[in-house]
């Protein structure tokens, strides 16, 4: 069959008069898949005195331009440049040719037919954000606040913002010649650096106002380095890889995650496996049967509270008073819309897709983000301002739950007694407390069992205690966590303690004081980079570029 194919080229050849593409002066070719709206032309010329010339995409058989062409490209008006943005329209056919036409209309140059897939998942996911579905709110770059923020919306439609800005003929080696400035050296602004850095620019400065990198991944190492792990994660400090999704019993991979693993993975390779320099994962223990659960200030014989295990099997531990019917009826409702088992579905799968449905109707028909919780529960729904305060567990109103206030703190003791006790609790954040400020108390997942001295996150809360509790002065707020430590786990607390701390109110913070995102803190600023690499990219009209970042990160959310 390819014998067939050439000789009928060749016929077509010889029966036109045509030159073929290698005895022209210009050679033009496309060097990626053709399986989305938008792709470079390179081109380069053996005759300088072949400009201007346009160029046009038809039958490979077409000698003259004016009637067999299927649609125009660009005009290249003279030398210095090496690539045309090419905006593949809807009704293409597969199989034709880019063809150069010199002023007079003469043929100047031709490539090989060009086979089109529009049938690829990218043309016909194009196809159905362009059909007037939910997710077809795509124009441009720029996004307002005019009708709220849509959140797989206009800046990830890459043709949309070609067709805006009309770029003409590109120069590459010009473009990757530009001095980028990235403001931050934050995972976003790292991963800006490394993006456009693959992509051939070399002239690249990252300005940080601060004293480290990172942002909000800040490791605080409370004696020694990170062979000592004598450490805490005081911003973002596990990824989930999978959920098991509660409506089939099946375990699903959080598909948002898997970009951080491929980060490391890339990372390993860039750094040829040096010791020094390998990205690891520690296993995390998220929930242990022997946290403890001290509420109400009770505790049994042995002076500890009641362990998450003993209360499951007695509930009359808690010490509890009775609830108020109304604070457990929204206490559900919250648990309701928070832990739906087919959010969390929905949110392993795409996190985009999943957080826009939320919010145009995430409350039963309502925008999910059209309301605070507070204003939800008490102005909407009815229930008492007392009720809705103790459910949501804060002062005053607030925002939604996906936003908040982070604080920790993390204490280090002479040795991890919390893995002695007689019910040794390994690792895990199930310790909880209504003790004001502390929230959850998470034991490291690492060096299980070791000897030596351990680190505690003591305290990990947010919200309004996240505000409140940073007002306090450092030692201060310090001393009150101890103290709570020893009132949760007896004087062993005080007696370990080696005076070794860290403390991190994020709302005190002059350059990362904003309110932070659920679910996926790092991944979403990974994904921040790789936008603004991105759109950068297709400002500069190199689409290759542009394409094959977003196939390396798996840019799903991207349509180019």
């Amino acid at each position: 069959m390819a014998g067939i194919r050439t000789l009928l080229v060749l016929g077509l050849v010889v029966a036109f008069g045509i030159s073929a593409p290698a005895d022209l002066p210009i050679k033009l070719e496309v060097r990626t898949v053709l399986d989305s709206r938008s792709a470079n032309i390179h081109f380069s010329q053996r005759d300088d005195s072949v400009y201007p010339f346009s160029v046009t995409y038809g039958a490979c058989g077409s000698s003259g331009v004016v009637y067999e062409k299927h649609h125009d490209i660009s005009t290249v008006h003279a030398q210095g440049t090496d690539r045309l943005i090419w905006l593949l329209p809807d009704d293409i056919k597969s199989s034709g040719c880019l063809s150069a036409w010199s002023s007079t209309d003469e043929l100047v140059g031709r490539s090989e037919p060009l086979v089109i897939n529009k049938e690829s998942r990218r043309w016909r996911k194009k196809r159905h954000l362009d059909s007037g579905t939910r997710l077809s709110k795509r124009a441009s770059i720029p996004m307002t606040n005019s009708s709220g923020v849509d959140a797989i919306g206009p800046w990830f439609d890459g043709v949309a913002a070609l067709e805006d800005v009309q770029i003409g003929a590109v120069d590459a080696a010009q473009a990757k010649a530009k001095k980028i400035a990235i403001v931050g050296a934050g995972m976003a602004g790292l991963m800006t650096w490394l993006c456009l850095n693959a992509s051939g620019f070399q002239n690249l400065e990252i300005i940080e106002a601060g004293q480290r990198l990172g942002g909000r991944v800040q490791t605080a190492y409370l004696e020694g380095g990170p062979s000592d792990y004598q450490y805490q994660e005081m911003g973002p400090m596990r990824f989930p890889e999978t959920i098991r999704y509660a409506g089939t019993n099946e375990t699903l991979p959080v598909n948002d995650m898997q970009l951080v693993f491929q980060l490391a993975d890339m990372m390993n390779q860039l750094n040829q496996g040096k010791t020094n320099y390998t990205v690891n994962f520690i296993p995390w223990i998220q929930t242990s049967p022997n946290g403890l659960y001290y509420f109400n200030g009770y505790k049994q014989a042995n002076g500890l509270p009641p362990t998450v295990t003993e209360i499951k099997e007695n509930p009359s531990l808690t010490g509890q008073t009775p609830e108020d019917p109304q604070v457990a009826n929204i206490t559900d409702l919250i648990f309701g819309i928070g832990c739906n088992p087919n959010t969390s579905a929905a949110v392993a799968k795409n996190v985009f897709t999943a957080f826009k449905a939320f919010v145009e109707n995430g409350l039963n028909g309502l925008g999910g983000d059209d309301w605070s919780e507070f204003a939800y529960l008490h102005n909407y729904l009815g229930y008492s301002l007392n009720a809705t305060d103790q459910a949501v567990n804060t002062g005053g109103a607030r925002g939604g739950n996906s936003l908040w206030e982070l604080m920790s703190v993390a204490l280090q003791f002479s040795t991890r007694f919390w893995e002695h006790l007689a019910n040794p609790i390994l690792g895990g954040c199930s310790t909880t407390t209504d003790i004001p400020g502390i929230g959850s108390i998470c034991y490291p997942s690492y060096k299980i069992n070791s000897t030596g001295p351990g680190v505690m996150l003591a305290s990990y809360t947010n919200s309004d205690f996240g505000i409140r509790f940073s007002s306090l002065p450092e030692l201060e707020h310090v001393q009150y966590v101890l103290n709570a430590m020893v009132e949760i786990h007896g004087e062993v607390a005080r007696e370990q303690y080696t005076g070794r701390y860290n403390r991190k109110c994020w709302a005190l913070d002059p350059l990362e004081s904003a309110s932070w995102a659920s679910p996926s803190v790092v991944p979403s600023a990974l994904e921040s980079g790789i936008r603004g690499s991105v759109q950068l990219l297709l400002e500069l009209g190199l689409i290759d570029e542009a394409k094959a970042i977003t196939e390396k990160f798996m840019a799903r959310w991207i349509s180019i």
